[in-house]
Order: C-alpha cells, then sequence, then structure tokens
C-alpha cells in the first residue's frame, strides 16, 4: 500500500483522538460483519484548510486513515501522551518537570505514580477482547495508522519538538487500551 495522500501543512489540535476512536468502536460492536483483512485502501484529502478527509473500503482503514492524518498532525503530542499512558514521563522529561493530566499541572513523577496505580493491563485486555470483530479492526487500525506515519516520516522527518527524540516509539494495542481507559478516567473525574 502507498502512504496515504495529503498536503503537508501542520495543525495543531489540542485534544488527542481517543474519545472519537471510542465511539467508533461503540457504534461498530453491534455490527456482524467482520472487517476485510490485507491491504488497505485508503485515501486522505485535504481541504484548502487542512481538514482531512478520509476515505476507506472498511472500518480498519478509516482508523487507520483517521491515526494517519491525526500524526501528521500530531505527532509529538501524541508521542508525549503515550509516555504519559505507560507511566514514562520522570524516565523521559524528567520526574521534577510539569505536565498535564486532566484540568490540572502536575510534577511527571506525580502523573506516572497515578497513572502506573491506575492501570491494571489485563482488566484492559479482558474488556478489549469483548469487542465486535468491526472495533477489534477499527482499533487495529488506529495502531497501525500512527505506526506507519512513524515509518513514513522517519525520525529526521518529525517536527523538531520530537525529532530525534528516544520517547516517540510506535503505538502498541495495549497503549491505546491505556490510552482510552486514562481518558474515561479523566472524563470520570470531570476533567
Amino acid at each position: 500500500m502507498t502512504p496515504p495522500s495529503s498536503s503537508s501543512r501542520r495543525h495543531r489540535h489540542p485534544a488527542w483522538p481517543v474519545v472519537p476512536v471510542l465511539a467508533l468502536c461503540a457504534a461498530l460492536t453491534g455490527c456482524a460483519a467482520p472487517s476485510a483483512t490485507g491491504p488497505r485502501s485508503v485515501t486522505i484529502e485535504r481541504t484548502t484548510h487542512g481538514i482531512a478527509h478520509v476515505t476507506a473500503a472498511d472500518y480498519e482503514g478509516l482508523a487507520y486513515g483517521s491515526s494517519y492524518a491525526h500524526a501528521q498532525d500530531n505527532v509529538c503530542q501524541t508521542a508525549e501522551h503515550l509516555l504519559t499512558v505507560r507511566g514514562e514521563r520522570s524516565r523521559f522529561l524528567g520526574p521534577q518537570a510539569m505536565g498535564d493530566l486532566g484540568l490540572g499541572r502536575l510534577s511527571n513523577a506525580q502523573i506516572d505514580l497515578f497513572v502506573r496505580q491506575h492501570m491494571d493491563d489485563a482488566a484492559l485486555a479482558r474488556a478489549a477482547d469483548t469487542v465486535g470483530p468491526q472495533a477489534r479492526a477499527a482499533l487495529r487500525g488506529y495502531v497501525a495508522g500512527y505506526n506507519r506515519y512513524l515509518r513514513d516520516a522517519g525520525p529526521d522527518g518529525l517536527p523538531e519538538a520530537c525529532r530525534g527524540r528516544p520517547w516517540v516509539r510506535p503505538m502498541t494495542a495495549a497503549d491505546l487500551s491505556r490510552a482510552t481507559e486514562l481518558s474515561m478516567i479523566q472524563g470520570g473525574l470531570g476533567a
């Protein structure tokens, strides 16, 4: 598959797209037909204002294209968010440096402690096993789209804010589950 086509414009979006992915997965759990496996057919076109329009043959491709487009616009923000959900902010950014969690600014050590104490990877994996085939395909596509963007851009093709940083790493399915869980926790706290 060739990489999705798009303009090289950069746009900053403040929200990590976990909630839309969750909504997509929730909507798909009732669908019976499994998504197609194999090569993806995805097109990303940008409007004159830089808005990505993704066309795909199935839900996996749609999530793949959405994730790829989001990474084009927000790869550094996403990579830093993955640090948060992995509980690794202190390791890479320093324990005393400040970061955002919900509506508050906390030290990275506090954020890491909160995340590590609240994540139950075994429970998240069990929950992931209960979703329907199309939702599972969408989650798989989302992870693959972000990772494809990282490969296409390469370490030197990333924005200056995260170019060559060791904390910019591929996303895993567990990372996406953790990001979803963190969004749910923060939503429950009114953040």
